[in-house]
């Protein structure tokens, strides 16, 4: 009997300790309650639905987040983004991409427990990061990148001194992408100069970079004849000048462009061993009076657009203050002479209406007439002829209707060749009552056409 009540009670003290076991699972732990404080550690938890695919690794993913929010960003009172304090937008920018990359590059944390509650389907984890290896860890980083960015700086300053501007910024923009992470702290380093922050002194060579070197264009102001070539290139001197004097900047890439007006030319240039920029003008192409060309230092090579850094370098190459200058054109249009013959129905006619009206078109466009024929650049040679059509008649209405040609012949002055010839042909005219309102509405249809037809071809010609 001893024996069986013995067997018993043993029975029901395992059966007691599994119910006890299993409602202790089912009972969240102390952390899921309430959230631990620590001053050692930075604390991440999570709970996700156990239904969603992978959801352990997103709890995980989960946690490390709320982890990494815990971690504040101070930017140092030595930081370079004081540099940038108008920019408040780069640096807001900045501290989102440090939070983004806070997650990714995490290490040293630790799972310090998990929860499944079957009651709920939920699963909970919670991790943890010493404080004291993070600042560790923060710190390797910090010596790392600053090396790295110090022995690009040096090389900077190699090439600073041998005048070879593009591999300088180069240089330094490879300083600023390998400090990129770390533009919040203080970037000081010795060097044979003492102690130097990095990321001030980066900024600051590049800007003295730019106000050392002088672009000097070698004629500021030029006449030009709209559509035509021009003989002499556009040539900009490029100088390194500093208190030891002026020194000729050799292969150093510039950009021509129009900043107001347009034209066909040299974009992309480099100087030569004597220090001069040379882009060739082939045509101007817009109608503005006074037009400006620009030659600018060509950061094309170092500042990409579709580069991740693009944003970054851009605060420190600042391209908005690269050495420029201006060259003003002052477009003056071919003097033509022209020579006008019109035939109506068979007939020599006087009319000045549709000579007239080609001569604004031309002008507004094209040409500069001149009544003095020794003067003229070109002689323009326009033959019309009008011939009657047929009458078309309904019940209520008559309708003249005509057909006009008109040919063009353009002959270069100091040459004597003809160099432009080409024709409209039957434009038509309709009007009721008389040939003569017919004659009219075809002159006006012949405007339209010539702006159509005619001026993109003489826009094309080059004289």
């Amino acid at each position: 009997m001893n024996k069986f009540l013995r067997q018993l009670f043993t029975l029901i003290l395992v059966i007691l300790i599994f119910s006890s076991l299993s409602f202790a699972g089912r009972r969240p732990p102390k952390w899921v309650k309430n959230r631990p404080v620590s001053s050692e550690y930075y604390i991440g938890i999570s709970v996700v639905k156990k239904g969603v695919e992978n959801y352990m690794q997103l709890a995980k993913n989960k946690a490390l987040q709320d982890l990494a929010s815990q971690i504040s960003i101070k930017i140092s009172s030595n930081s370079v983004l004081h540099q940038f304090e108008d920019n408040t937008g780069f640096k807001e920018e900045f501290e989102s991409q440090v939070k983004t990359s806070l997650v990714q590059e995490l290490e040293g944390y630790e799972l310090v427990a998990s929860w499944n509650n079957k009651r709920g389907k939920e699963y909970w984890e919670y991790y943890r990061l010493s404080k004291k290896q993070y600042a560790l860890l923060q710190r390797l980083k910090l010596n790392k990148a600053k090396k790295l960015a110090q022995s690009y700086f040096e090389e900077a300053k190699e090439y600073e001194s041998k005048l070879d501007i593009v591999q300088a910024l180069s240089y330094y923009s490879k300083s600023i992408v390998a400090l990129k992470e770390h533009l919040d702290q203080d970037l000081s380093v010795m060097t044979f100069e003492g102690s130097v922050n990095l990321g001030t002194e980066i900024y600051k060579r590049i800007q003295d970079i730019y106000s050392n070197t002088k672009f000097v264009p070698v004629n500021k102001y030029i006449k030009v004849e709209i559509s035509t070539s021009v003989k002499d290139p556009f040539l900009v001197k490029a100088n390194w000048v500093s208190g030891e004097g002026e020194k000729e900047l050799v292969n150093l890439p510039l950009t021509f462009d129009f900043i107001t007006g347009g034209g066909i030319l040299n974009k992309h240039v480099n100087t030569d061993e004597f220090g001069y920029a040379s882009s060739q003008l082939t045509r101007v192409t817009s109608k503005q009076k006074l037009q400006k060309v620009e030659a600018a230092l060509d950061l094309s090579s170092i500042l990409k657009q579709d580069d991740k850094d693009y944003e970054l370098l851009r605060m420190f190459l600042t391209p908005d203050l690269v050495p420029k200058c201006s060259i003003i054109l002052n477009i003056e249009r071919l003097k033509a002479y022209m020579l006008f013959s019109e035939k109506i129905f068979g007939e020599d006619s006087r009319r000045s209406i549709l000579k007239n009206a080609i001569k604004k078109e031309l002008s507004e466009n094209f040409f500069s007439f001149t009544e003095d024929k020794d003067s003229a650049n070109v002689i323009l040679d326009v033959k019309t002829n009008v011939t009657k059509g047929e009458i078309k008649e309904g019940r209520n209405y008559k309708v003249h209707i005509v057909y006009l040609d008109c040919f063009f012949s353009l002959t270069d002055v100091k040459s004597g060749f003809e160099i432009f010839n080409d024709a409209i042909y039957e434009v038509k005219g309709m009007k009721p009552v008389s040939y003569d309102y017919a004659v009219r509405e075809a002159y006006e249809q012949a405007v339209e056409e010539i702006h159509i037809r005619i001026i993109p071809k003489l826009n094309q010609l080059d004289l």
